[in-house]
């Protein structure tokens, strides 16, 4: 479990879902209390023909506290909690919480569960009709397809996510909007790492859309970022609205985006050295070197040092201030052409006059 982004989940999460089966369901919740971890078991239900959620049983900070061993491999669920579901009303069966409760299990014993239930299920799972493909992918917001790319994929680059199969999606349909963020902040805890927030956000939020260029796509950084800020918010507020049905407060399973975004750099991107490294290949193999090749002085000039700052120059840093200046000159980021060719023709000049 991560402590950042954080999550504060309260009351309740409201959509309308189509006329079809539904059968609830129950699921773990987290959420932070006074700065500390807290699970609570709850359940997906229609009430109105809407789909929300109620708390069944408060768990604490440690789920696994209501899982008792009795010897060998054996193992049941402490009778307060069995209690509170009977009295609740609740349809389930062991089965079903032996589920929800698996990570949590003592090691040994997950094991061997996992075993027989990769033994028991392979090969079982049901082929979905066209129909009810058709319908999963009607249910499906935008914003939760691009999470799941994303998260399964880890591609920035979301030109694929309107043919994503609905095989996909089997668990994104007839749940709360509360399951569904349960299920979506455990995948986003498991899979990205800190350095990808911001860059995940920027992608799950389509923000690249309002951009032109290669570096939309590839390299947000090289961006305007007081428009990729204005963007964002016009998003988070838009989805707040379409997605989760809110039109004054922001959604709390939103605001963890927010942080995500506004205290996390981009991911480093590899796009400039690449492009740098291809111009060079192409200038080695096809061109012939000119008669007046560009000088050093004029190769420093470029990049804004002295002869004697060179001197004392890294590769390293002499690779930081040519990103810092790419960005700058890169067509897509307005500058041209004929600015990036010539700081890249510095820069191969440059790198073999430093230590």
């Amino acid at each position: 479990m991560i402590d950042s982004p954080r999550q504060v989940i309260v009351g309740f999460s409201l959509y309308r879902e189509p006329d079809l089966p539904y059968d609830g369901a129950m699921y773990l919740a987290y959420e932070k209390k006074k700065g500390r971890p807290h699970f609570i078991l709850r359940e997906s239900l229609v009430i109105d023909r809407q789909l929300t959620f109620r708390d069944l049983f408060e768990l604490g900070p440690d789920p696994s506290a209501v899982i008792l061993y009795p010897g060998g491999n054996a193992f049941y669920f402490d009778e307060k909690m069995e209690e509170a579901l009977a009295a609740s009303g609740v349809v389930y069966d062991s089965d079903e919480l032996e589920e929800i409760f698996r990570p949590w299990l003592r090691p040994d014993i997950r094991q061997a569960l996992e075993t027989f239930m990769n033994r028991s299920v392979r090969g079982t799972r049901k082929k979905l009709t066209e129909i009810e493909k058709q319908n999963i992918l009607k249910q499906v917001p935008h914003f939760d397809k691009r999470r799941a790319h994303y998260l399964r994929f880890g591609n920035m680059d979301q030109g694929p996510v309107e043919n994503m199969p609905a095989a996909l999606f089997p668990d994104h349909t007839h749940k709360s909007r509360d399951e569904i963020e349960q299920q979506f902040f455990r995948q986003e805890a498991s899979t990205l790492k800190p350095r990808e927030f911001k860059s995940y956000v920027y992608a799950v939020f389509d923000l690249q859309r309002f951009f032109q260029g290669m570096l939309a796509k590839k390299m947000p950084q090289a961006l305007d970022q007081d428009r990729v800020d204005k963007y964002f918010l016009e998003e988070i507020c838009r989805i707040n609205e379409t997605v989760y049905r809110r039109d004054k407060d922001l959604d709390t399973h939103l605001i963890r985006y927010l942080i995500m975004f506004f205290d996390n750099p981009y991911a480093d991107s590899t796009l400039l050295d690449d492009l740098a490294k291809d111009f060079m290949s192409r200038h080695r193999v096809f061109s012939p070197k000119p008669a007046n090749a560009l000088t050093l002085d004029n190769a420093c000039k470029l990049f804004h040092i002295s002869g004697e700052e060179l001197k004392t120059m890294t590769r390293k840093h002499l690779t930081r201030r040519y990103r810092k200046l790419a960005r700058q000159v890169h067509p897509d980021t307005g500058g041209s052409h004929e600015k990036f060719v010539a700081l890249n023709a510095a820069y191969e000049t440059l790198l073999g006059n430093t230590v």
